[in-house]
């Protein structure tokens, strides 16, 4: 495939002609000339600019759009993009590269003012607008902290829809422990079904297959499509060249209902996975244990949660998969952020085959509220037993960009020692693009407990107080930081680094008779 500018020059003559009489008079004849013909759209793409986009992924929260305008009659194009959401940007150029691969520049942006950029109308040719509609450009604004750019948009035809998505051991089931992670890239044309999808990993250096799996979230199923290893990457996997899909295949990948799975020698079911979804879909991945139950339970039981939200209609698709917990009786998404208990939103079903996986009934639906709500955090899956009919396993429905901490209070992390019987148990969770912290904390045989604080200093240090925690007025053993606190991200850094803990303080001991490291 060939890219270069393709110039056309169009040459108009004018013959004059001269004729002369024996008497000196003379005429002239002119060729009229038809005027330039004027740029006339005949075709209008839109382009999003993310830096999901980018390869490798960008971890930014800045948007473009662009609009690119094709005359098809006269092979030419111009092009507007509004960087109005991106700060300190450097340049804006169309590269040349399909979805998931990196090109060189092909069309430089020029400056109009400071929130738009544009290419004036420009020639092309035949096949190099045939390249564009083929997905074979994308758009990349640079900017002074992303040099090789922060935002990238694929230029596609409107029949072709763009999908990015992550790859991690969380998403695996069950759960795998790894430090590995992957960038996924797809573009699904409507028009035939073509697919192109990559995948970027690292940290599997030693993959030795992947391939593209049927399976909603939560579930495990079939191949539908051997993944091949670039030959000059063997971080890269990618479609065959041309790879097609059935129409009902097709269908069922833009519903969510497929995932890549990259296999390797030490985890040959798959170390990383990605569901495949379009941005109107939420993931998130969670754990269950008896730490999370309030108060909290002991158990060796632990379990693994994989939820997806659509966006646009609020149907939920969760599953929860057990182990160690065979006779497990109920299982239910509640209502209550971290370290609150609440009632039954949804009652889960138990799989019938498998007792230790329990799923939202198919079809399942939450109202807009509700399902802000999960989005945020607000939401736990309950699993019950007979042993702890209250519940032996909780996990809080949070996403990847959101920390979860439970803790112990104990007198023996009290600086100098404290005697005393009393104990407590401690929840939070810290939201890392907003800084946005949620802590309670339960205590039991403290009934006169003046005052609690997060303070500052990791464990076996005393620090200054940071936030005071209020007590419930309807429970005085619970303490829960003030609503909406923000914390900086100096500050963020410190508690995620184990640089804060929880001092309940008591008239015998007004330096603290229970301390809980958050960690």
């Amino acid at each position: 495939m060939k890219y270069f500018l393709a110039t056309f020059v169009t040459t108009s003559v004018l013959l004059l002609a001269a004729c002369g009489g024996g008497g000196g008079g003379g005429s002239s004849n002119a060729t009229n000339v038809e005027p330039p013909s004027e740029f006339t759209p005949s075709l209008t793409l839109s382009v999003e600019l993310n830096g999901a986009q980018s390869v490798p992924v960008v971890d930014t929260q800045d948007t473009a759009s662009a609009t690119i305008e094709v005359d098809e009659s006269l092979y030419q194009f111009r092009a507007t993009l509004d960087i109005s959401d991106i700060d300190n940007v450097q340049a804006a150029h169309i590269h040349q590269g399909r979805i998931g691969v990196n090109g060189d520049v092909a069309f430089a942006f020029e400056t109009v003012d400071d929130d738009t950029m544009a290419i004036e109308i420009t020639d092309l040719s035949a096949e190099l607008i045939d390249d564009m509609l083929d997905g074979d450009w994308y758009i990349n604004v640079h900017t002074a902290t992303y040099a090789s750019g922060e935002v990238r948009g694929q230029i596609v035809n409107p029949t072709t829809a763009v999908v990015t998505f992550m790859l991690s051991g969380s998403q695996s089931v069950p759960t795998v422990m790894t430090d590995a992670v992957g960038y996924g890239y797809a573009t699904l044309d409507s028009n035939g079904y073509e697919v192109d999808l990559k995948v970027h990993t690292m940290a599997v250096e030693d993959a030795t297959m992947a391939h593209i799996h049927e399976g909603y979230v939560g579930e495990n199923g079939g191949v539908v499509v051997a993944l091949e290893q670039h030959p000059d990457d063997a971080n890269v996997w990618q479609t065959p060249a041309g790879a097609m899909l059935d129409e009902a295949t097709a269908m069922r990948l833009v519903s969510g209902g497929h995932y890549v799975n990259v296999h390797t020698p030490a985890n040959p079911s798959g170390e990383l996975r990605g569901q495949i979804l379009t941005d109107n879909f939420a993931l998130i991945t969670f754990d269950l244990s008896g730490q999370q139950e309030v108060p909290a339970v002991a158990t060796t039981a632990m379990g693994y949660g994989y939820a997806t939200l659509n966006l646009s209609d609020y149907a939920v698709d969760l599953k929860v998969l057990t182990t160690g917990l065979d006779n497990a009786s109920m299982a239910h998404i509640h209502e209550g952020y971290i370290g609150e208990n609440g009632g039954v939103v949804v009652a889960l079903e138990q799989h019938p085959d498998n007792t230790n996986v329990w799923q939202t009934p198919a079809g399942a639906m939450l109202d807009e509220a509700t399902a802000m709500r999960l989005a945020d955090g607000g939401h736990y899956v309950n699993v019950h037993s007979p042993d702890n009919p209250s519940g032996e396993l909780r996990g809080q429905i949070v996403g990847n960009q959101i920390n979860l901490y439970t803790f112990p209070l104990t007198g023996e992390q009290v600086l100098g020692s404290v005697t005393t019987s009393a104990m407590g148990y401690g929840y939070a969770t810290l939201d890392n693009v907003t800084g946005l912290l949620r802590l309670r904390i339960m205590t039991m045989g403290l009934m006169d407990a003046s005052a609690a604080h997060i303070h500052e200093g990791e464990r076996g240090v005393s620090g200054g107080v940071v936030v005071g925690l209020e007590q419930s007025a309807a429970d005085t053993a619970v303490w829960a930081i003030p609503e909406n606190t923000l914390l900086d991200s100096a500050t963020a850094m410190q508690l995620k680094s184990g640089g804060h803990y929880v001092n309940v303080h008591t008239p015998a001991y007004p330096g603290g008779e229970l301390r809980g490291q958050i960690e």
